[in-house]
């Protein structure tokens, strides 16, 4: 079981890893990023997915900056003490929340909390091709100042060391602790860096796992198909750019220039040859949704899609679109890896047969 549960980097690798637990609920990250920051180090951050689930926008925006995050269970259950249907769960819906915030594939390596697990869990682990990563406790678990961190882990500092830290309310001292290990570490000559990159410096590459949901096309309900057009008109692609951006959509860029990212990018889907559709959905001079689908063998693809307005009916008639887009196609399942859940649900309020699966590789 040993190969499973990671604690160290290379040793003949001048880095190390400063890592974070949990995600805070009541107070800001934004101490812990800043504190990595200011000396140009990049964190990773073991999140619940409940925490994803609450602040998408800030998981987008933590990986746009540079740092690297994974999940640590759904609702940071003590994993030893549950069944192997629960472990499964709490793994399977950490992914969920973690993808749909990020709209990436999920590391396939975690944290357990509170270290708790035993040999049994390692096993089922093994099934889902995981990897544990562990390192040095820290300790700001129990709340201590930051000089007493200090003290404590600046001559832990040394090539492939793992520092467990907490990103959360009880842990409020350790971003100041943080900022100074960070300068300590430059000074010794050690990289700060992601625990992929430190896997991959010891020949570790850790794998990613992709959910989508999919379901079959069915016909029911009224459809307003003239309120649906491909987008190709560049006026209307500036127009739709500038609204989407604004829609909440884990794909679209942030920070600076991200308009003409942005815009760059929906252009680059209007131009699409092939099996490819880019449609919006328009009314009283608005843009209301879009969506950017492919066909791939008898699967109908969304790739992408955004709604002006959050309610469940904005994607309601997001999944009419594809209904009727996948039969005139002949389509025999439609599948997204965005907004699994939600699909979901309203697919079983819909009548339509659908479930949440693995992608294949």
């Amino acid at each position: 079981m040993k190969n499973l549960v990671i604690s160290h980097g290379n040793p003949a690798v001048a880095h190390c890893a400063f890592t974070f637990d949990d995600g805070p609920m009541r107070i800001p990250i934004d101490a812990w990023l800043e504190a990595l920051e200011q000396g140009g180090a990049r964190g990773t951050f073991f999140l619940t997915g409940e925490w994803f689930d609450r602040y998408p926008a800030k998981a987008r925006e933590m990986i746009a900056r540079g740092h690297e995050l994974t999940t640590h269970t759904y609702h940071h259950r003590r994993m030893a003490d549950v069944t192997k249907a629960v472990f499964f769960e709490e793994l399977k819906l950490a992914e969920l929340a973690y993808q749909e915030a990020t709209g990436r594939p999920v590391p396939a390596y975690l944290r357990f909390p509170y270290a708790s697990y035993r040999e049994e869990n390692l096993e089922w682990l093994r099934e889902w091709n995981y990897l544990v990563v562990e390192g040095e406790d820290t300790v700001d678990w129990s709340g201590p100042p930051s000089a007493q961190l200090v003290e404590r882990l600046v001559p832990k500092l040394a090539n492939g060391i793992i520092f467990m830290f907490h990103a959360n309310e009880i842990a409020k001292e350790t971003p100041q602790a943080v900022k100074s290990l960070v300068h300590q570490a430059d000074a010794k000559g050690l990289a700060m860096v992601t625990v992929s990159e430190l896997l991959h410096a010891g020949g570790i590459k850790a794998g990613e796992r992709t959910w989508q949901v999919r379901f079959k096309p069915t016909l029911q309900g009224s459809f307003l198909s003239e309120q649906w057009k491909a987008v190709a008109d560049e006026d209307e692609l500036r127009k739709l750019a500038a609204d989407s951006l604004e829609w909440g959509n884990p794909k679209a860029p942030t920070g600076p220039g991200a308009y003409g990212k942005w815009l760059q990018a929906l252009y680059s889907r209007a131009r699409a040859e092939d099996e490819t559709r880019f449609v919006a959905r328009s009314f009283a001079d608005q843009h209301w949704a879009y969506v950017h689908a492919s066909v791939r063998g008898s699967t109908l693809v969304l790739e992408d899609f955004a709604a002006k307005e959050a309610h469940a009916d904005a994607l309601v008639y997001i999944l009419q679109w594809a209904a009727h887009e996948a039969a005139a196609l002949g389509c025999e399942w439609i599948t997204s890896a965005m907004d699994m859940r939600r699909i979901h649900k309203l697919c079983e309020q819909l009548g339509f047969e659908a479930e949440i699966v693995l992608q294949e590789e």
